[in-house]
């Protein structure tokens, strides 16, 4: 149970190669990147669409 309730307060973690899809406003903004690496500044995604940029992980979600 105390480690269900810290998993909440906690930045998640994404390695490199995962594919990644980003949330905005409740819906999907941006679909299929890939994480090239994960900093403390942020992940840095490669997107088939407008190239790489940094996201905050609390941003993105991992495709099942």
């Amino acid at each position: 149970m105390i480690e269900l309730l810290k998993s909440y307060f906690q930045t998640p973690q994404f390695p490199a190669g995962a594919r990644v899809n980003r949330l905005y406003k409740g819906s999907l903004d941006r679909v299929d990147g890939r994480v090239v690496a994960h900093t403390d500044e942020g992940v840095l995604v490669e997107w088939p669409r407008n190239g790489s940029g940094w996201e905050q992980p609390g941003a993105l979600c991992l495709q099942g």
